[in-house]
């Protein structure tokens, strides 16, 4: 009888000590409970997956802690996109060649820009040649994790512009802008 009881009464000794071993070694904090089996495998196979996801976000441009949008030029090599408006949504063409957002009264009203007629006292030359233009600002314009807050817009009659054009009073807010192949790269 003895001979079978030996071996539990030397597996339990063992297992009594193997805490002690662990807390001198480092490897266990005396301040935290000791779990269940099941119960550790699911808390490691939650901090793999919780360790993952956060390796997925460093990858991404958040390990500088700035956000991005990178934006594939068009056929005709223009960078046209999606933004948001003081939360509508609009097309626009990034051109750096312009000094300020311009949009036509359809679009500024669409975006809860108002204008009125003796708001036109501003002169603004485009492609299509000179023509009057009123001052506003918009509260804020959105492209993916990009958000620009107070920017300077010119809404243009509508016959004088057919598409948003977005301008420096925009892409000099971000901290930097680049094209690298074939892509305008818009960094905050």
């Amino acid at each position: 009888m003895m001979n079978k009881v030996l071996p539990f009464v030397i597996l339990a000794i063992g297992l009594a000590l193997v805490p002690q071993f662990l807390e001198s070694n480092g490897s266990l904090d005396v301040n935290e409970p000791v779990a269940s089996a099941s119960k550790v495998s699911s808390q490691n196979s939650s901090r793999a997956a919780l360790q993952k996801q956060q390796q997925t976000k460093n990858s991404a441009h958040y390990t500088s802690g700035k956000r991005q949008v990178s934006i594939k030029a068009d056929a005709r090599g223009h960078y046209i996109a999606s933004f948001k408006a003081n939360g509508r949504p609009i097309k626009g063409l990034i051109d750096t060649g312009a000094t300020y957002i311009a949009m036509n009264e359809t679009t500024a009203r669409q975006v809860g820009l108002r204008v009125s007629a003796s708001d036109f006292k501003h002169t603004a030359t485009t492609a299509n040649g000179k023509t009057s233009a009123a001052f506003a600002k918009l509260d804020r314009l959105k492209i993916g994790s990009i958000e620009v807050s107070d920017i300077d817009v010119f809404v243009l009659k509508n016959r004088s512009l057919s598409e948003t054009l977005i301008g420096m009073s925009f892409i000099s807010k971000l901290s930097s802008f680049k094209v690298e192949n074939s892509k305008l790269i818009l960094t905050q």
